[in-house]
Parts: structure tokens; sequence; C-alpha cells
């Protein structure tokens, strides 16, 4: 990156997560068979790869590590059986996200190294060691750590971002059949309460809304918000009214799908009331719900076109980007509070014993955030936009979101919220998952 520099006499700084059963052995077989290496690393060892969260990556990097490497055993010999097929899965995702961030990938190696390994240790960290020695300093994450990124603002070309998954607003009138089929189930008993939409008396677009009463299901419009209602089963108010339903166009189906493959909601207690995009009244179902979208991983053309548009752009023009986008956070959590999927009784981002980042809208804090935000949905987006159009300060969310959604189809043909019997895509792997990138 343009931001990185050769400097003469420059010694870096390398992080090393490491499998306490195989790696770290073979690191101490380094040491007792009188082996020599650059002594610039600092290994940290951990029961298993898959424990190595990629949080433990991101603060290394903020903290100063020039470089980072993780490392455990072979695929077949884990001490835990499975633990490193899962944490394979896990980095070919994360390196997805961080390539789309414009991160320079020469400062993140991962390997493969045996307890009996010792040479291959020691060739790993020489070479990795000489390669950021060259590099020089990754000053560009340095300054990213000490709030010192500019505050560049979006390139020409890229305010159309800024526009991506805009629903229009429109109060429109419901389909009749609809309204009698929800009365009918609240009439009879079937169901508690349903969640759909009802017109705003101080806003030009519908808000959501639970209907417990046929006469009050009466007051309900088209669903045309811009909004998730499936963030609303995160209430306890609304939980506690189950069985229910749900109006659900295909975001609402997709988010239903991936939260009952998570154990987070009982399809049995879940009613679907579907409707299409024009919001054309569907049909009664109960989950599973069919989701209804022909789109490979359920973004808009018009999303995939721009994350194109930039991800032509080169490694640095993406630092520059996101960097300038994410100085503008507020931290206000709009995006959180607005996903269907962010179901964490407490979020990372507010932990403080111990605190992993920093709270404050603060470069580290704020990138560090979107980081996150976005490998937590990975494999689990259904591309319905509700973060992205919840942010004040019009950051490009959903560009994040699409990256991961392409990630997971291209690596894994998974598709979030289309199988509702899939595993869940970060808690499954395959023996024969690529790692052309581990060493």
């Amino acid at each position: 990156m343009s931001e990185v520099t050769k400097s003469d006499g420059f010694e870096p700084r390398i992080t090393a997560f490491v499998c306490k059963w195989c790696t770290y052995a073979g690191a101490d077989l380094a040491g007792t068979s009188r082996m020599t290496y650059a002594p610039n690393v600092r290994a940290l060892m951990l029961p298993c790869t898959g424990r190595i969260d990629v949080s433990f990556v991101i603060r290394a990097f903020l903290q100063g590590a020039d470089g980072v490497i993780v490392s455990g055993c072979h695929p077949g010999d884990c001490h835990y059986t499975a633990g490193n097929y899962r944490a394979r899965r896990r980095w070919i995702l994360f390196r997805d996200l961080l390539d789309t961030l414009g991160f320079d990938l020469r400062r993140f190696e991962l390997a493969w190294i045996s307890a009996a390994e010792g040479a291959k240790w020691v060739k790993t960290i020489q070479a990795f060691t000489d390669r950021l020695r060259e590099l020089g300093p990754y000053t560009a994450m340095h300054n990213l750590a000490d709030d010192r990124a500019p505050g560049i603002a979006p390139q020409a070309g890229t305010d159309v971002l800024l526009d991506l998954a805009q629903a229009k607003p429109d109060v429109a009138s419901v389909d009749p059949q609809l309204v009698a089929d929800i009365a009918e189930a609240l009439d009879g008993g079937k169901l508690k309460a349903v969640v759909g939409w009802m017109k705003a008396p101080t806003l030009n677009r519908p808000r959501p809304a639970w209907f417990a009463t046929a006469a009050a299901a009466k007051e309900m419009v088209s669903p045309n918000g811009t909004g998730n209602l499936v963030r609303l089963l995160k209430k306890r108010q609304l939980r506690a009214l189950l069985p229910l339903g749900l109006v659900a166009r295909a975001c609402e189906a997709g988010a239903l799908n991936v939260l009952a493959q998570e154990a987070n909601i009982d399809p049995a207690a879940i009613t679907v009331f579907t409707v299409d995009r024009n919001g054309r009244y569907l049909g009664a179902q109960n989950l599973p719900a069919d989701l209804p979208t022909d789109r490979p991983v359920g973004f808009s053309d018009e999303t995939l076109k721009a994350l194109d548009q930039l991800m032509a752009k080169s490694p640095e023009e993406r630092w520059t980007f996101w960097t300038s986008q994410s100085a503008k956070c507020l931290r206000c959590y709009a995006c959180r509070a607005s996903c269907p999927l962010c179901t964490c009784d407490q979020c990372i981002m507010d932990k403080n014993q111990p605190q992993w980042f920093p709270t404050a809208a603060d470069g580290p804090g704020n990138f560090a955030w979107q980081m996150i935000r976005a490998f937590h949905l990975a494999g689990r987006c259904v591309g319905c936009g509700a973060c992205h159009n919840a942010c004040p300060a019009g950051i490009p969310l959903i560009l994040l979101n699409a990256a991961m959604a392409r990630s997971a189809l291209k690596n894994f043909d998974h598709r979030a919220g289309v199988d509702p019997k899939a595993v869940p895509l970060q808690s499954d792997f395959r023996t024969d998952d690529k790692e052309d990138f581990i060493l």
C-alpha cells in the first residue's frame, strides 16, 4: 500500500496465534534443537486454532503488529477432531473480508505446522519476517490505530453506493385477503399477535407494529417499509405473545429461516403470511418458509454491480474508501438494532471486562466495529438492507454484507436463508474446503 514504506533498520513486530498441541510444540522443538530464526515473533498459545477468533487478529494489528501468523495442526490431525476444519472456513471468509477492505494480505499468514515440524516453523517465521522487513512498517494500520487516518471524502463515482438498498417510502393499502386471514387467525385463537406494518401518523412511510386483535389488524398497510420485521422478534414483550404470525417478504422469510437454523426461534410458534416484493399476498404457511426470491445471494443487481466497481479499484483505494467511510460512524448502533440477525444478549463491542475494542467513535473503534459486524453476518445476511437504510451517516454497509455473501457462495455454495435445514455456515465444514493460501 502507498502508506507503507521501507525503513532502514526496521524490525517488524509479529504476533503468532498458535495451537498448543502442534505448532507451539513444533516451535518448542525448534528451540530444543537449537535452530535459530528471527526473534521478531511473539507466540501466543491457545488450545486450538478453532479457538482463535478473528477479533484476536484485529486487535493485534490495532495494537501495533506489522504482521500476524495463525498456525495449528494439519487437517485431520486436530486434537479436538475438527477444530482446525472450522478454523479454516473462518479464515477463508475473513481473508475475503480483509481483501474487500483493502487490507495488505501479505501481512497475514496462515500455516499448518505439526509438533514434528520445527524446521517448518523456523522457515515460516524467517520468510515472513524477511517479507515484512522488505515491506516496512504497516503505517496505514498504525495511523488508523492512533486515530490519525485522514478523513478523506468518498472518491468520485462512489456516491451512488450511499443510495443502495434505499426502499421508496410508500403507504399503500394492503391486500384484503391478507387482512381477512390474519383476522381469522387472531379471532380463532391460533395466533396471539401478528407482526406487520401500519401507517405512521408523522411519516410518509409505514412503520413496524404488531396487532393483537382483528380490529387492530384493519389498520395494517402494505409492507413497503425499509426495515426488516424479524428484528421485532428480539423484543421480550413480543416473544411473550407466542404463537404469532409475521407478514414476510423475501428478506423476512430468509431471516426467519436463518434464525430457525440457529435455534433462535421455535418454528412451530411462527406462522408466515408471505407477500412478494410488490406486496401481493401469496398465502400463509408454517416455518420453514420457502424463500420467494430468485436472487443467487439475496442482493440486488445494483448492489452487486457497485461491489464489482469497488473491487475493481486497487487495495489502496479500497482502504482509503473504507477508512473514510468508517470515520463517519457515530457508534449509534442503529445498524445493530435494525438487523434481524444480531441476536447476541451482549455485543462484544459493549464489553468492558475485558474491553476488546475502543467504545468511542474513533478510528480503531469504528473500523473494528465494521469488521466484526460484517464477519458475524457472514453466511447469515439475507440482503434486506435494513442496516444500510438505518445508518444516519450514510455508510454503505450493505457492500460489506454483499462481499461476505459472495464469499460464502463462491467458496462454499452457501445461500443464507434459502435452506432452512442447512447447518449454519460457520458451524459447518467440509474436509475438502479449499486452502490455497495456507502454507
